[in-house]
């Protein structure tokens, strides 16, 4: 069964609108028409006419303790997506998708790495029809559309206040320090997003544990922590003509809470669950520890890295031995190989499974051999699934490593968004 949104949240405001737009005009000098920021309340929106996201954006000596409700920060914490309808106004979003449009029109916007997606394999891209964005080099430049309002007011303003705001209340320090805040506008990766007509993106995870990526996985200095979308649609997108619905594959079962998925403090992440059984009941969290060989062996090379859970204690439960990364063998044996890891413990192996199946070219054959659809995907038997409707000012957040998700087609119209990721420094390679 599809659920429309997932943890719909209204946000408590505390000022008067006039006075975030005093502190607009008087901090930026941006200048916009009295019609283009009326502001109307929305049926959906809660009872006050203030926007504490404006007020916080252009007040820096006004500090708001949290922008987010307690079961936004709980739903993110446990794995799953949190959406937050009518975090903008309509006017921002409107001048949002404003500056979006006219860049994408002054070809501003390029094809990126998940845009052949968008086609059958058979197909030529097409930027009209496929996924393009306007990514971070364009985004941080000054002399293109809008600056003002895309980098000030939202990246800088929304977003880096945004991002302090997770940073405390996911606890989750190393969001606001370190190497992921010198190269980015309020997100390490900030850009704006339009898929054409008829483009969707298949299921897929944002990030993954380095020792999985390879070599390259090392190169990098930081890691995604946390995904965004701010939808920029207009207000009359209706999901059931448009489409163009975010679909996400949670969890079924009850997760091992408090226990934290995704990632640990040390920087290791999380790879694969631990089924429940009859005897265990909850579904446990599997992490991948890459640094064994210097803290476990003494540094003979005896392997790298080791699997583990979390027990209730908070202790780690090793259930491998030390073993050598192989990432081609974690790609192509998937959970047969990761099993044969386990073996020494002969009634978890069954249970482990990797966070994302590995995928190949030739298992789209063969779904479309089978008559499946090439476009989405069919819950496993341990997922739940839920379609965000991509409804202009929505916020949706979710942690980068565990939630698998794909993007429906858009049904006749363009699908518009601002989006990106919060990134953490990576531990360090061993």
């Amino acid at each position: 069964m599809v659920s429309s949104f997932g943890v719909m949240v209204c946000l408590c405001h505390s000022a008067v609108l006039s006075l975030a737009l005093k502190l607009f005009v008087s901090n930026y000098m941006y200048c916009f028409t009295c019609a283009a920021f009326s502001y109307l309340p929305l049926p959906h929106r809660c009872p006050s006419t203030t926007d504490p996201f404006l007020k916080a954006s252009f007040d820096n000596n006004n500090d708001i303790s949290n922008m987010l409700s307690d079961t936004v920060y709980d739903t993110i914490l446990s794995g799953k997506i949190a959406t937050v309808p009518n975090f903008i106004p309509p006017s921002l979003t409107a001048a949002l998708r404003s500056d979006a449009q006219n860049l994408y029109q002054s070809q501003h916007f390029s094809a990126d790495a998940l845009a052949a997606y968008g086609t059958e394999t058979t197909a030529k891209f097409d930027p009209s029809k496929d996924r393009t964005v306007l990514k971070l080099n364009q985004w941080k430049r000054n002399d293109i559309g809008n600056y003002k309002l895309r980098s000030d007011v939202f990246g800088n303003g929304i977003m880096g206040r945004l991002r302090a705001d997770l940073a405390r209340n996911l606890d989750r320090p190393n969001l606001t320090k370190g190497t992921s805040l010198t190269y980015g506008v309020g997100s390490t990766e900030i850009s704006y997003t339009r898929f054409g007509p008829g483009a969707y993106l298949k299921r897929h995870i944002d990030e993954h544990h380095e020792e999985l990526k390879g070599k390259r996985g090392w190169e990098k200095p930081t890691r995604r922590s946390i995904t965004w979308l701010l939808y920029l649609n207009e207000e009359d997108w209706n999901p059931d003509v448009n489409g163009g619905e975010l679909r996400c594959f949670q969890r079924k079962n009850p997760t091992s809470s408090p226990v934290p998925v995704g990632a640990r403090p040390n920087g290791d992440l999380q790879i694969g669950w631990l089924r429940p059984t009859s005897n265990d009941r909850i579904e446990r969290a599997v992490f991948l520890d890459a640094n064994r060989r210097a803290i476990a062996n003494n540094g003979s090379d005896k392997g790298s890295c080791a699997m583990y859970c979390i027990l209730e204690n908070n202790t780690q439960f090793y259930m491998t031995n030390n073993f050598d990364p192989d990432p081609v063998l974690f790609l192509a044996g998937g959970d047969f190989f990761a099993r044969q890891l386990i073996a020494k413990n002969p009634s978890l192996a069954p249970r482990f499974h990797f966070l994302e199946p590995p995928r190949s070219a030739a298992d789209g054959l063969l779904k479309k051999f089978r008559g499946g659809s090439l476009i989405h995907t069919e819950p496993n038997d341990d997922e739940i699934l839920l379609d965000v409707p991509p409804i202009g000012g929505t916020l949706v957040l979710f942690d980068s490593v565990i939630l698998p998700h794909e993007v429906l087609p858009s049904k006749g119209r363009e699908r518009w968004a601002a989006s990106g990721w919060l990134h953490e420094d990576q531990q360090e390679a061993h």
